[in-house]
């Protein structure tokens, strides 16, 4: 119960941080803050499986997990890092970047949140399981999928990832941004999960 509690506040303050325009740069800051010590805490819930990694065969699909699981929290450190030197309110101490840092910051959160996507795909499955679901229906995918490709374009999502926009588009509110970005998210995991199915089994 405690990893599913953990893992739901992840995804939701994740999600609500590219938001940042319609959040006060104090309550950005602090979430970020937030969510370090709740990553912090979901490795430590899962510390059994970090200690399964050296151990056992490895197939494709066990390498792929790996791989992904390895680039989200590398990605994940740097956008933490790059925002901790970045502080303009919270943690003033430690401003000692620059424009490129914050730039930085944003390129590696968008790459986050991509890797979010396959994460939660490789894991969807498990995650069902959990909450008592055997399966999902094929016409909720396919809308999820709709919206995503959607709001992908709406937030002009891959010129943030490749640091050619500013640091944030407005669309609506912080609602209906905040659904945007959690559609995107979906839409890689349900890509994912299916791709995965196909080739990895």
């Amino acid at each position: 119960m405690k990893k599913i509690i953990v893992d739901i506040l992840l995804f939701i303050l994740i999600v609500v941080q590219f938001s940042r325009l319609y959040l006060p740069p104090e309550i950005h800051e602090i979430i970020g803050i937030v969510l370090i010590a709740l990553v912090i805490i979901h490795l430590i819930l899962n510390r059994r499986y970090i200690k399964s990694i050296p151990r056992g065969r490895y197939n494709l699909k066990r390498s792929s997990m790996l791989i992904i699981n390895v680039a989200f929290m590398v990605a994940f450190a740097l956008t933490s890092v790059l925002g901790l030197l970045s502080s303009q309110y919270t943690l003033t101490f430690m401003n000692i970047g620059n424009l490129s840092t914050i730039y930085l910051h944003k390129i590696f959160a968008y790459l986050c949140l991509i890797l979010l996507g396959l994460h939660l795909g490789i894991n969807l499955n498990a995650l069902f399981n959990r909450l008592g679901e055997k399966k999902i229906s094929y016409a909720l995918y396919v809308i999820i999928i709709i919206c995503g490709i959607y709001s992908f374009f709406k937030v002009d999502f891959l010129n943030h990832l490749l640091g050619n926009s500013g640091f944030g588009l407005a669309t609506g509110n912080l609602f209906t941004n905040s659904l945007e970005y959690l559609s995107i998210v979906l839409m890689i995991t349900i890509l994912a999960n299916l791709i995965l199915k196909k080739t990895v089994g």
